[in-house]
C-alpha cells in the first residue's frame, strides 16, 4: 500500500509513448488532473505548478510535473504537448483510453463527471488538487488548488531538504 493516494497507472504521454507511474520513480512528482478545455481552475493549477518549478530553482531538477487529462476524447497527445509547453518546459501531459484514465483517477480519489453543455459541447466537473509524490512513488502531500505557489514550493523544498539522502541511507545500513 502506497498511502492514501496514488498507485500504479499506465497512460500515454504527450509524445504518444506508453508510460507507467514507475517511469517517474527516482524523482518527486507534482501531479494534477484536469482537462484542456477548462476555462479557469485547470489553467490556474498548471500556472501554479509552473511557478512552483521556477521557485524551486535547482531543486526542480529532482521534480517531474504531470497533468493527467480527464478528457481523452479532446485531449490528444498532440494537444497536450502544445498545452503543456505553454505552461512549463518540464510539464508532461498524460492521457489514454477512458478506462485507464478512470483507473488512475480512482487511485488518486479524483471524482469527475462530464456535464453536457450547448451544441454537444461539455465541461468536466472534477476534484481540483495537486499531489506531491515521493521518488519511490509514495504519496507525500495533497495541496488544495487554492494554495499559492510560494507556499507550495516552500513546503516541497522543506520535504526535499528533510528527506534522507541516498548516500546517508546506504551508510546507515552499512553501520548496522
Amino acid at each position: 500500500m502506497r498511502g492514501a493516494y496514488g498507485g500504479p497507472f499506465m497512460l500515454q504521454d504527450q509524445n504518444g509513448k506508453t508510460v507507467t507511474d514507475e517511469d517517474y520513480h527516482g524523482k518527486y512528482v507534482l501531479l494534477t488532473f484536469g482537462y484542456g478545455s477548462c476555462g479557469d481552475v485547470c489553467p490556474t493549477m498548471l500556472q501554479t505548478m509552473a511557478r512552483v518549478m521556477d521557485l524551486l530553482g535547482d531543486k526542480a531538477e529532482q521534480m517531474q510535473p504531470l497533468f493527467i487529462s480527464l478528457d481523452p476524447q479532446r485531449d490528444t497527445p498532440a494537444r497536450l504537448k502544445e498545452m503543456m509547453a505553454a505552461f512549463h518546459p518540464k510539464l508532461i501531459g498524460l492521457t489514454g483510453p477512458e478506462p485507464y484514465v478512470a483507473a488512475a483517477a480512482r487511485k488518486f480519489r479524483i471524482k469527475y463527471e462530464k456535464v453536457p453543455g450547448k451544441d454537444g459541447d461539455y465541461s468536466i466537473d472534477h476534484t481540483a488538487v495537486v499531489f506531491l509524490m515521493g521518488p519511490n512513488g509514495a504519496f507525500l502531500e495533497r495541496f488544495a488548488h487554492s494554495v499559492p505557489a510560494d507556499a507550495m514550493a516552500n513546503r516541497i523544498a522543506r520535504r526535499m531538504d528533510d528527506a534522507p539522502k541516498p548516500e546517508a541511507a546506504k551508510d546507515e545500513k552499512k553501520s548496522q
